[in-house]
């Protein structure tokens, strides 16, 4: 089999071999996972982007306790008391976490207690730990509830914020017990959005797995006190494992760092060494822990629904032409479109503006299939503001390529030729046949021979010089999601720049466009009239009075 043939690979490929003796399983396996994570094997099972995986950090260093998230676990210095939670893989589930905590457990956005009380305070999210309202013991204490929290405590939360509230209740500290009350009713209402799976309050994790030849996802249920409250997606790189391998691997890698570990690990499968596993756990977790395979009913089910989840994310996480090497899509499209090599370098072009206020336009660069965010450029078109865009089109090329490396290509007109960017191996325009002729056109004009094409979105029609009839690909062909991609990213970025370019326009004053009025004169306009159009209307003395006599008339021919 496929598993056998790897192994088969490895031994034929040892050079050498040592060995480390432990004293036990637990410890052997241990050191397993911490070299495969230093030297990372290319034969083993390896999680994918670690460095994208977060944890929410309480830190208890600060002299008010501040929590935010970190990228990795710093390791421990002597006294640091700092707890960390998660990995979690979603960046929005992590910060819809934190605003949840913050909101509702009144945390304190300053680090140092002063005279003064801090913004969340004013706005009834701070109980004034910041300013010696509250003591600094005081607050830490609501910090034993949001560690509670993290590690899906709800009830015992909610049970003590019930005791406090009725405590202060008792007290007639009715303003205390409200703001208790509040608390209560968040934790409750999102309790109840999370799905019921059992009555019998149980803590499990269950692990689902999609594994394909080179590549799988492991899809984490967490259950607490019977309601499914997370889930989370794992991916992996692998050269023909197997799901178990998969689980295995998994396993080790996360229960290693996470902040939760349920009573109950529910698989699809039984692991080689699953007592070994089994130790490893609880010796993390420092209480029993029971690997489950169920056969049937409710927690079999569950796992095929973690299975078809994980499949599902595959599916959304990685685009059609990603899941091919990259390098295959890149030599499809050199054989479609008929290019004389492979297209490594490929530029997307469009334009933005609304009837010609405020032109500009983008240049995109993706490099063997992938964006290249550090060759992207931006064009300030220089046009009158008309609605021309195959004008705008042709600008925004040749300016582009007076800068080409291209010994054929000089320009005398343009100052910056000299720069020298590459050449690229395919052009892409946003548009039909009429953006593609002056494409076409330019590149003619100046005696470049490059692969050019027009992409139409109506109909994801292809344009080619010479050709009547544009070319249509598959909706599912790779080749295409490469070509929206670069043209959508070029679009993107376009109207961003536009967006930036208007914003600023709309602040203009027609202060500025006066000769001879510079930030100081119209300062003192703006001060004593309030805007332009005000200055405008003002009377000659009064214009005066504030800049002179001479620079007034100035102004007030300007302005009407």
């Amino acid at each position: 089999d496929e598993r056998g043939a790897r192994i088969e690979i490895m031994k034929s490929e040892i050079a050498d071999l040592d060995y480390t003796v432990v004293s036990s399983e637990i410890e052997s396996l241990i050191l397993e996972n911490n070299l495969i994570k230093e030297y990372q094997p290319r034969f083993n099972v390896l999680m994918r982007d670690d460095k994208n995986y977060q944890f929410i950090k309480i830190d208890y260093e600060q002299e008010i306790p501040q929590i935010y998230t970190v990228r990795k676990i710093e390791e421990r210095r002597a006294g640091d008391k700092s707890k960390y939670f998660g990995p979690y893989t979603s960046g929005l589930s992590v910060k819809e976490t934190l605003h949840l905590l913050k909101s509702v457990f009144h945390l304190c956005r300053n680090k140092k207690i002063s005279a003064k009380p801090c913004f969340a305070y004013h706005l009834g999210r701070c109980d004034g730990v910041c300013f010696g309202k509250i003591t600094a013991a005081q607050y830490r204490q609501v910090f034993v509830e949001v560690e509670d929290f993290l590690k899906h405590r709800q009830i015992a939360v909610v049970k003590k914020l019930k005791t406090e509230m009725a405590v202060a209740a008792h007290k007639r500290r009715y303003e205390i017990a409200g703001t208790l009350r509040d608390k209560i009713r968040s934790l409750e209402h999102l309790w109840l959005k999370q799905k019921m799976v059992s009555a019998k309050r149980e803590n499990q994790d269950y692990l689902g797995v999609y594994n394909l030849p080179r590549e799988a996802v492991v899809c984490l249920f967490l259950v607490r006190a019977g309601r499914l409250i997370h889930t989370e997606y794992f991916e992996f790189t692998h050269k023909n494992s197997s799901a178990t391998e998969i689980l295995e691997r998994f396993i080790l890698r996360y229960y290693e760092e996470a902040s939760d570990l349920g009573k109950e690990i529910i698989l699809p499968v039984n692991l080689p060494d699953a007592s070994g596993v089994q130790n490893f756990l609880e010796k993390i977790a420092g209480r029993k822990i029971a690997i489950i395979v169920p056969r049937r009913g409710k927690k079999s089910g569950l796992l095929k629904l973690a299975a078809e989840n994980a499949r599902l994310y595959h599916e959304r996480q990685i685009p059609a032409f990603e899941k091919e090497h990259p390098k295959r899509t890149l030599e499809g499209l050199a054989g479609f479109l008929q290019l004389p090599r492979l297209p490594r370098r490929i530029e997307g072009y469009d334009i933005s503006n609304i009837q010609g206020t405020n032109p500009v336009g983008a240049m995109v660069v993706f490099t063997d299939g992938q964006p290249d965010k550090t060759q992207y450029r931006k064009f300030k078109i220089n046009l009158k503001e008309t609605p021309d865009d195959f004008a705008m089109m042709r600008e925004m090329l040749e300016r582009r390529f007076a800068r080409s490396k291209s010994p054929k290509f000089q320009i005398s007109n343009f100052k910056f030729q000299r720069d020298g960017w590459p050449m690229p191996d395919l052009v892409i325009i946003d548009g039909g046949k009429g953006q593609l002729n002056v494409a076409v056109r330019v590149l003619t004009t100046y005696n470049l021979q490059l692969p050019v094409i027009g992409l139409a979105k109506r109909l994801e029609e292809i344009f080619l010089p010479g050709h009547k009839m544009p070319r249509i690909l598959p909706p599912n062909s790779p080749m295409l999601f490469l070509l929206q991609r670069i043209r959508d990213e070029a679009h993107r970025f376009a109207i961003t720049f536009y967006r930036a370019r208007h914003r600023v326009s709309q602040t203009h004053s027609r202060l500025e466009d006066i000769p001879g009025v510079g930030p100081v004169t119209r300062k003192k306009l703006i001060r004593k009239f309030g805007s332009a159009a005000a200055a405008s209307r003002a009377s000659l003395p009064s214009l005066a009075a504030a800049v002179g006599l001479r620079r007034a008339k100035q102004i007030k021919e300007q302005l009407s």
